[in-house]
């Protein structure tokens, strides 16, 4: 049996830390390594989770870690801070330990695996969904069968990367093992920018993988193409162990939790009739799936957080994106779940292709005009696979091996330089926190809930932006 460390690199820059949470504080646990580990441990492994999203980077406890381990694997993102955070970890990892077994994997190795097998002097790469790969992995670095036999890697032998078949999807969801948490039990989540926004003992669900639907900027369709879901029945089972477990904080990190309405009721209505008291957020949906019968069984299951990728106030942009859906359905979504009492989250792009400076005034202005207790404006970006993604490197302005490019005129991506896009996203911030009516509105709901973190987190994105 071997002893394994699985390393979450954080999504946040280490050199942000004191400045973004309070102590060992994250907002989720990784729950993909969670689920490695319940695997690993159901075949008599031992195996320990550093996460750096809670703890930062921790020279100290990286070394002792690593000592200690038999093997180490690290999920990596494509996204900035991830990808240099985990570069940076490689490179400790093979000072500390040149000749452990070292394997990565997660959404940036399905990507580009063989460049990141390179640049992060690992030996295996996996690719897709590790759930049934990784004991056989482990099966070959102990000697038990050869790595070729292994489905779905990229490995390093003799100084030649090798490539072995292609790893097919998980259709079934249901046979998985429930994530140990348990090794994730000494770190507090629940935090956005050193803000406890989530109270109490807080974890996440997932209850399907992929999404139904095609944005034109999404790369999930294209590392994860069908969307699969888990039975009703399955999901009650694992919100039982998370009661047993001592959990009263679920947040459903599902691309889109309300794709299945049907499903998404059952939930609601198992929950309030087990009678749990529980606080729920929805990480993630549309504004199409909003229901007031659904939401009524929502607001009663103990759902208090919901989150919609709005992306643009002007309608010829969201058509753009192919969201399929209209700005008077955005404006009831926010308003029902307000009606219903939910904080609601908004998600805003800037800085599209077709964008001008009209179509990001109309976003600007659409969403101070919305009751949203908090928004994220991000600069648009072109990530490997997307739609959009291919029809850029068709036309020459992006190379194949390119994962992730961020609009700027000066490559033809946008009607913007990088800088002006970024400074439009500073001043959709600013206008949004400045609004007297979002502080009237927020600091009345503190106010009748006796709960002030709202503001405090409005506070610090003021400090922030």
């Amino acid at each position: 049996m071997m002893k394994v460390l699985l390393i979450f690199p954080g999504s946040a820059g280490f050199e942000l830390a004191p400045k973004l949470r309070i102590s060992t504080g994250a907002f989720l646990p990784p729950l993909g390594l969670l689920y490695l580990a319940k695997i690993l441990e159901l075949q008599g492994h031992t195996v320990k989770v550093i996460d750096c999203n809670t703890e930062g980077f921790n020279d100290n406890s990286l070394h002792r870690a690593i000592q200690s381990s038999d093997v180490v694997g690290m999920t990596i993102y494509s996204g900035l801070k991830n990808l240099e955070n985990s570069l940076l970890i490689a490179k400790k990892i093979r000072q500390y330990a040149p000749e452990i077994p070292f394997i990565i994997g997660g959404p940036h190795c399905t990507i580009v695996p063989e460049q990141a097998l390179c640049a992060h002097s690992a030996d295996i790469a996996v690719c897709g969904e590790a759930e049934y790969i990784i004991i056989p992995v482990i099966e070959a670095l102990e000697g038990k069968r050869p790595l070729s036999s292994v489905p779905g890697i990229f490995y390093r032998q003799k100084d030649k990367i090798h490539r072995t078949k292609k790893n097919q999807q998980i259709m079934d969801l249901d046979p998985l093992p429930f994530p140990s948490r348990h090794l994730v039990k000494k770190y507090s989540y629940g935090y956005v920018y050193g803000t406890k926004l989530i109270k109490g003992e807080v974890t996440s669900l997932i209850g399907s993988r992929g999404c139904p639907h095609r944005c034109t900027f999404c790369q999930v369709s294209s590392f994860l193409p069908k969307y699969r879901t888990r039975s009703a029945e399955n999901i009650f089972q694992e919100i039982d162990e998370l009661v047993c477990m001592g959990y009263d904080a679920i947040a459903f990190v599902d691309d889109n939790f309300l794709a299945d309405k049907k499903k998404a009721e059952a939930i609601m209505e198992y929950i309030i009739r087990q009678q749990y008291d529980l606080t729920l957020w929805i990480m993630d949906t549309r504004v199409d799936s909003a229901d007031r019968h659904l939401y009524e069984k929502m607001r009663d299951a103990g759902v208090t957080n919901i989150f919609f990728g709005i992306e643009s106030g002007n309608q010829e942009v969201l058509d753009f994106y192919n969201k399929k859906f209209t700005l008077s359905q955005v404006r009831h979504a926010v308003n029902l779940s307000k009606e219903m009492g939910f904080l609601v989250g908004g998600n805003f792009i800037i800085g599209a292709p077709i964008e001008t400076k009209k179509h990001i005034q109309d976003t600007i202005t659409f969403a101070k005009s919305l009751p949203l207790d908090t928004v994220i404006f991000s600069h648009f970006g072109y990530p490997w696979g997307a739609p959009i993604w291919r029809e850029a490197v068709k036309q020459g302005k992006i190379n194949p091996d390119e994962f992730l490019v961020i609009s700027d005129s000066t490559r033809g991506l946008a009607q913007f330089d990088a800088k002006t896009i970024d400074d439009y996203c500073m001043k959709a911030y600013r206008n949004f926190f400045f609004n007297p009516r979002y502080w009237f509105r927020e600091i009345s709901y503190a106010l009748s809930h006796q709960d002030l973190t709202i503001i405090e987190l409005g506070l610090r994105m003021l400090h922030l932006k």
